[in-house]
C-alpha cells in the first residue's frame, strides 16, 4: 500500500532529508538511498526509477514522494519506513523524535531503536563525574559473543525446496530443523537441496558451498500447529557444532539475534533493533529483521543458543490483547522441546545439550 503523509509532515520530512550532509550532491544521494535499502530485494529497481538530480530541495521531495508511493518491500515494511529507520540514526534528537512520531502516526513499521532514556547518565551523580559512561541501555558485550555467532552460523543451512527457498539449522550431527510451511512432508524433504556455507568469507568473496540431500526415512517429524519440521540429512560436510535448543522463557526487552538466508540469498545475521516484544511458552515476538526466505531460521539469545524458530512476520496480534503490531514471530523452543519429548522421543534423545 502507499503512505499518504499530511502536508505538514511531508514538508517537515523533506526539509530533514534535504539538510542531510549526505544529500548534498547526486552521487552522495545515491549512496545514501543505497545504504538505506541495503538487503532490500527491490533496491536496484527503486534506485533505477528514482530521479535524484537537481537541487537538494527538489530531490528530497522526489525521494519522499517516491518511497511513500512504492509500497512494501518486506513483511509489512513500507519502503518509506526502511528509509526513515536509516536516516533517523543520522539526525539530531529533535529530528529523530519527529521521525519516531511518524511511525506512531502512519502505518509504517516499528522504528529502528525505541527511546530508552538515552539522555540519562548512569552511575554519575553530577556532570563533574561524567567522563566515559553508559548512556541509556548498556550495549557493551564481551567480544567472545562474536565468536559464538560465527560458530553458530556454521550450522545454519540454505534450503531450496520445490516451492521456494527457506532456512534451516542443524540440531544434531545429522538432523536439521526448519518450518513445517517450508517442508511439510517426506516427499518435499527428499526433493529439497540443503546447502552449507552459502555466505561470504572474510574477504567478501563467496565461500565454497556443499549441497546435500535429505534422508527422511532415517528421521522425519513435523508439527503443522507449531510450524516446525525435523529431517535427517545424508553425506554431511563438517559444519562445526550442532545448535543447542534452550527451553528458557524469554522476556520483554531481552535481545534475540537471527542468522538466516533472507530472500534466499547469502547468509546474514540480524542483531540490531532486536528486542523481544512479547513471549510466552508457545511463541516469541520480536523486532529483529527478517525477509521471506528467513523462515526456519534459528532465533538466538545472547549466548547463541536457540530459543525459538522464526516463522512469520507482519502486523501480528499480541496474545491476550486485541492490539496488533508490526513484529516478527517464532515458535518458542519451550513448546518445540515439549512436543519432541512427547511425540518424537527418538529425535529428542539425539539433541545437543
Amino acid at each position: 500500500m502507499t503512505v499518504t503523509l499530511q502536508q505538514a509532515d511531508f514538508r517537515q520530512l523533506t526539509r530533514i532529508v534535504q539538510n542531510l550532509p549526505e544529500f548534498a550532491n547526486v552521487r552522495d544521494r545515491r549512496r545514501l538511498v543505497a545504504g538505506a535499502l541495503e538487503g532490500v530485494p527491490q533496491a536496484d529497481v527503486i534506485l533505477a526509477r528514482l530521479d535524484l538530480d537537481g537541487a537538494p530541495m527538489l530531490a528530497s521531495v522526489e525521494v519522499v514522494r517516491f518511497l511513500s508511493q512504492f509500497g512494501q518491500v518486506a513483511y509489512g515494511k513500507e519502503a518509506l519506513s526502511v528509509f526513515l529507520n536509516y536516516i533517523q540514526l543520522l539526525r539530531g534528537d529533535e529530528d529523530s523524535d519527529f521521525i519516531r512520531e511518524l511511525f506512531d502516526k502512519y502505518p509504517l513499521d516499528v522504528p529502528v531503536s525505541p527511546s530508552r532514556l538515552i539522555d540519562q547518565w548512569r552511575q554519575a551523580s553530577s556532570m563533574a563525574d561524567v567522563q566515559e559512561k553508559i548512556i541509556g541501555e548498556n550495549t557493551l558485550r564481551d567480544i567472545y559473543i562474536l565468536n559464538l555467532a560465527l560458530e553458530a552460523a556454521k550450522a545454519v543451512v540454505h534450503l531450496r525446496t520445490p516451492n521456494g527457498t527457506g532456512t534451516g539449522f542443524m540440531i544434531s550431527r545429522n538432523l536439521l530443523m526448519t518450518n513445517n510451511h517450508v517442508i511439510a512432508s517426506r516427499e518435499e524433504a527428499q526433493q529439497t537441496e540443503y546447502t552449507f556455507n552459502y555466505q561470504l568469507d572474510i574477504n567478501g568473496r563467496e565461500c565454497e558451498t556443499q549441497t546435500v540431500q535429505g534422508l527422511p526415512e532415517d528421521g522425519f517429524y513435523t508439527n503443522a500447529q507449531l510450524d516446525y519440521t525435523v529431517i535427517s540429512l545424508k553425506d554431511l560436510p563438517p559444519f562445526g557444532i550442532p545448535l543447542v535448543l534452550k527451553s528458557n522463557q524469554m522476556r520483554r526487552d531481552d535481545r534475540v539475534a537471527i542468522i538466516q538466508h533472507p530472500g534466499g540469498h547469502l547468509k546474514k545475521i540480524s542483531m540490531q533493533n532486536n528486542f523481544v516484544a512479547y513471549a510466552d511458552a508457545s511463541l516469541v515476538q520480536y523486532t529483529t529483521s527478517t525477509l521471506p526466505g528467513s523462515s526456519g531460521s534459528p532465533v538466538f539469545d545472547d549466548t547463541f543458543q536457540v530459543v525459538a524458530i522464526h516463522h512469520s512476520g507482519g502486523r501480528l496480534v499480541e496474545p491476550g490483547t486485541t492490539q496488533s503490531y508490526l513484529r516478527n514471530e517464532g515458535t518458542s523452543m519451550i513448546a518445540v522441546l515439549h512436543d519432541l519429548e512427547k511425540n518424537a522421543s527418538n529425535i529428542y534423545a539425539g539433541l545437543e545439550g
